[in-house]
């Protein structure tokens, strides 16, 4: 069955896939209390989220300084050639390293032309990750920033990422 990229949400729709990309372990039953749906409602529409590839899949939260990667830095890149091109080179430099990681690569409109999100084990890491993009074919220039803290919708007390009977 083919997906549809388009389909018609309502309020309803958009918090059931808040709550889902908050905790996608949280169960039919938790989201219907959330909603205030009955079961098979939430069921038949989480069914649908899935089918048009609303829902494309589900995945681990990850702790990222529990896991040796507590450094995160936004790389902006500029490219004298297409900046796909170099985006595919940037992902692919995952494979020759261990204590970093290229977790995002955004193609970008602006002063700069890709937007990379790096995870690194040290400044170490992230200094030899960061020389490589800069020695890659195309790449003009880099600007790093280092995150110093990540907020979030989910993180919030109380936030749509609340799972009903639990205290925030």
């Amino acid at each position: 069955m083919e997906r549809s990229r388009t389909m018609t949400m309502d309020a309803t729709d958009i918090r059931i896939l808040r709550l889902l990309q908050s905790n996608g372990r949280l169960s039919i039953e938790q989201v219907a209390q959330t909603v205030h749906l009955s079961r098979p409602a939430v069921h038949e529409r989480v069914r649908r989220l899935e089918q048009t590839g609303a829902i494309r899949g589900y995945q681990a939260q990850i702790d990222w300084a529990a896991v040796g990667l507590p450094i995160t830095a936004f790389v902006s890149v500029r490219t004298s050639i297409s900046a796909a091109g170099v985006a595919i080179a940037i992902v692919a430099l995952n494979a020759e390293y261990e204590d970093a990681l290229v977790e995002d690569c955004h193609q970008i409109i602006g002063e700069w032309c890709l937007l990379v999100k790096i995870r690194a084990g040290s400044s170490r890491a992230l200094q030899i990750i960061l020389d490589r993009v800069r020695s890659l074919s195309g790449v003009q220039e880099t600007m790093t920033t280092i995150s110093l803290f990540a907020t979030s919708e989910a993180c919030l007390p109380g936030g749509e990422g609340a799972v009903p009977g639990e205290k925030s």
